[in-house]
C-alpha cells in the first residue's frame, strides 16, 4: 500500500462526469495507481448548480478510485472551468535593489503585475509569469542573479467567479475531502499533454468537454491566452 504522504489526487468535476485520479510520487515521477469515474449530476456548463447531486457523484467516483488505489483519499487538487473563467495579460515594473535581481525582487514585481482592479464577485485563480525584462532585455524566464536597475514582469492572470470556486470546494468538503488547491482545467491538461518544444514554437490546446470548451494558447514557452467557451460536445 502506498504511503499517504506520497499520494497526489486530482479531482475533475466535469459537466458529464466526475473523474478522480490517484498518483504515487516516486523517484522517477508519478505512477498512476487509481482511477475513478462516475456520471456527473448537478453541473451545467462546468458550473455547480446542485450541490447534493454533485456530492453524491464525487463520492461514487472517489470510492472507485480508493478501491483501485488501495488507500483512503482525504486531500485533492480540484480543477475549475466554466464560462465565468476569464484570462488577461498584465505587467508590473519595479526598481532593482542593490543592482542584482533577487527572489524578493521577483516576488515584488509579480505582486506589482497582479495589482489590478477586479470586481468583488471575482477572485484570482492563477498569476502565471510569461517573461521578465531587465533593463529592456526581454525574453528572460529566470532573472535571478542578473544585473540591472529595472525589472519588469509580464504575466497572465486567470480569474473566476467567487461563488463558483466556493461551490467546488464546498462540494468536495461535503464529500469528505480537503481541497489543497484549485487549478484551471486547461492549464492542468497542458502539463499532461504538451511538450516544452510545442509550447516554445506555439500551440493551442483545445479541450472539448461535455459542457465547455477550454482553450489555452502557448508561445515562446509561456502561456499567452486562456478562454472557456460555454459550449461543449
Amino acid at each position: 500500500m502506498a504511503k499517504q504522504s506520497n499520494i497526489v489526487v486530482g479531482l475533475d468535476i466535469g459537466t458529464t462526469k466526475i473523474c478522480v485520479i490517484v498518483g504515487e510520487v516516486t523517484e522517477n515521477g508519478i505512477d498512476i495507481i487509481g482511477i475513478g469515474t462516475h456520471p456527473s449530476k448537478g453541473l451545467r456548463k462546468g458550473v455547480v448548480v446542485n450541490i447534493d447531486s454533485t456530492v453524491a457523484s464525487i463520492q461514487k467516483a472517489l470510492e472507485e478510485a480508493e478501491l483501485m488505489a488501495g488507500c483512503q483519499i482525504t486531500k485533492v487538487f480540484a480543477g475549475i472551468a466554466g464560462g465565468h473563467i476569464k484570462g488577461f495579460n498584465s505587467h508590473g515594473v519595479i526598481a532593482i535593489k542593490d543592482g542584482e535581481v533577487t527572489p524578493q525582487d521577483v516576488r515584488r514585481v509579480i505582486d506589482a503585475a497582479k495589482a489590478v482592479a477586479i470586481p468583488m464577485d471575482r477572485e484570482v485563480i492563477h498569476v502565471i509569469p510569461q517573461e521578465f525584462i531587465v533593463d529592456d532585455q526581454d525574453g528572460i524566464m529566470d532573472p535571478i542573479g542578473m544585473s540591472g536597475v529595472r525589472l519588469e514582469a509580464k504575466v497572465h492572470i486567470v480569474t473566476g467567479a467567487v461563488t463558483s470556486a466556493q461551490n467546488i470546494i464546498r462540494s468536495a468538503n461535503r464529500a469528505g475531502l480537503d481541497v489543497v488547491d484549485i487549478a484551471l482545467q486547461q492549464l492542468a491538461s497542458s502539463e499532461a499533454t504538451l511538450a516544452p518544444d510545442e509550447k516554445e514554437l506555439g500551440v493551442a490546446l483545445v479541450d472539448i468537454g461535455g459542457g465547455t470548451t477550454d482553450i489555452a494558447v502557448f508561445h515562446g514557452g509561456s502561456l499567452k491566452h486562456t478562454a472557456v467557451l460555454a459550449v461543449g460536445g
